[in-house]
């Protein structure tokens, strides 16, 4: 086996948890209860299925591109364009990282403690949100300290 090359099921989990969103489901329950189903199941359908189609046949069209969404949108569209649409895609993920980087504490405390007391946490005389933001410093930088490291699966 070439320990080079993602297999399958890492790429599938790759695309569904970046795509659909784990904490999202959390968050929903929590508004919406069991009723949250069914826009998940619609989100799968009209959102999810369509878009990893749509990746899979551009990386099957450009198997030698090396940059990704940039190398399939500038062949496609032309160098603009694919600019455009790559800076969009990376400038709102820097948004949903800190998103996600202050959402994580709140599925985190609900599984510890049976309900959401971030707004009660206090580090350093600081209130829940600033106590919450700097966790959600603390995460970003232990996610970028694994990434540029590596992590064996």
């Amino acid at each position: 086996m070439d320990k080079k090359r993602i297999g399958l099921g890492a790429l599938v989990m790759m695309m569904f948890t970046t795509i659909f969103g784990f904490a999202n489901g959390p968050v929903a329950f929590a508004r919406m209860g069991y009723a949250a189903i069914i826009w998940y199941i619609l989100g799968a359908l009209l959102f999810f299925l369509p878009t990893s189609m749509m990746y899979a046949e551009f990386g099957a069209s450009f198997k030698d591109a090396k940059g990704g969404i940039y190398s399939w949108m500038e062949r496609s569209l032309g160098k603009k364009i694919a600019f455009i649409a790559t800076f969009i895609g990376l400038a709102s993920w820097i948004i949903w990282m800190i998103s996600v980087s202050q959402k994580v504490w709140i599925p985190l405390s609900t599984l510890i403690f049976g309900k959401d007391m971030t707004t009660t946490w206090s580090l350093f005389g600081m209130n829940g949100g600033q106590t919450v933001g700097v966790l959600a410093v603390v995460f970003v930088v232990v996610v970028a300290f694994f990434v540029t490291r590596g992590v064996k699966s």
